[in-house]
């Protein structure tokens, strides 16, 4: 599905400083946005009761976690709350079985430099399906989704298994449920956006289909586009020279990406960095780079 979002700040101020918000304000004032900052001020029970709101019932369920108690048919604690008072953070963890390691689903908001809300990191991956170790290099060094250094050998695994770069097991494919809690949560709060920057390829195609719009990236997107096509610089470089640049590659979602996780962007002298996109709450942008896409 998709993996690690990294996101940096938009220059728009959207709500007060945390020091000018009181309690009377937010008594008065059912508008006025909520910084995670303000949220994570309030006592344990009343921040667990706003933060449930952020887990889809029906991903928990499935794993057999009780949506109010965050706990297994055993009473074990299967979802961790981190939203430390004076932090502007939240992060949400869910997983399967008996080690917390075992995430299948992991979210994390922050407040950004304008109180605004970006959506910093979100994967949502099946535990029962197979790992691939994409994300250690050989010797088990961390390799961040392959954006530092890269296992080759597991990508190629993971590729030929049919996942996209940055996954390292098959998706719950439950995207829109978890955007639509996210907005939900967001509405709650009063906020009319959230910002993100996607990690790879498949996900900035995925997050088009989920109504996101480019504040930085969108020409990128569509020289992308045009240079996949026959003729274009792309589409010549996908010579077979690695197993991520196979000639069919350009039809797809997920070839395109791994054309690109594999540097492909060189040939037309660009890099996959610096785009940032923006979802309008309860809007729909309608954005399509990729027309008639395949995944």
């Amino acid at each position: 599905m998709f993996k690690k979002l990294r996101v940096k700040t938009e220059p728009i101020k959207i709500a007060p400083d945390l020091d000018e918000i009181s309690i009377l304000q937010l008594i008065d004032d059912a508008s006025l946005p909520v910084t995670l900052a303000v949220v994570n001020s309030l006592p344990e029970n009343p921040k667990q009761r706003l933060y449930r709101t952020l887990l889809p019932i029906e991903v928990l369920t499935e794993f057999d976690i009780n949506p109010r108690t965050w706990k297994n048919a055993d009473k074990h604690p299967q979802v961790k709350l981190e939203a430390i008072s004076g932090s502007n953070k939240v992060k949400l963890s869910a997983w399967y079985g008996e080690s917390p390691e075992n995430e299948f689903f992991y979210l994390e908001l922050a407040d950004n430099a304008y109180n605004g809300i970006n959506l910093n990191f979100l994967f949502a991956n099946d535990p029962n399906s197979q790992r691939f170790k994409i994300d250690r290099d050989a010797e088990g060094k961390e390799t961040h989704w392959g954006t530092i250094n890269r296992n080759l050998a597991e990508e190629v695994k993971a590729m030929q298994a049919g996942l996209a770069p940055a996954q390292i097991r098959e998706g719950l494919r439950c995207s829109k449920i978890i955007f639509h809690h996210i907005e939900n949560f967001l509405t709650l709060m009063a906020h009319q956006a959230f910002f993100l920057e996607p990690l790879t390829y498949v996900s900035a195609w995925l997050f088009e289909k989920r109504g996101l719009a480019y504040i930085q990236g969108h020409k990128l997107m569509d020289t992308i586009h045009h240079e996949f096509q026959p003729g274009g610089e792309l589409h010549k470089a996908l010579d077979g020279s690695t197993p991520f640049r196979q000639p069919d590659y350009w039809q797809t979602v997920r070839g395109r990406a791994w054309a690109i996780h594999d540097g492909i962007l060189d040939v037309i002298d660009q890099k996959w960095d610096g785009l940032r996109m923006v979802k309008q709450i309860g809007k729909h942008a309608g954005v399509n780079t990729f027309p008639e896409s395949q995944y």
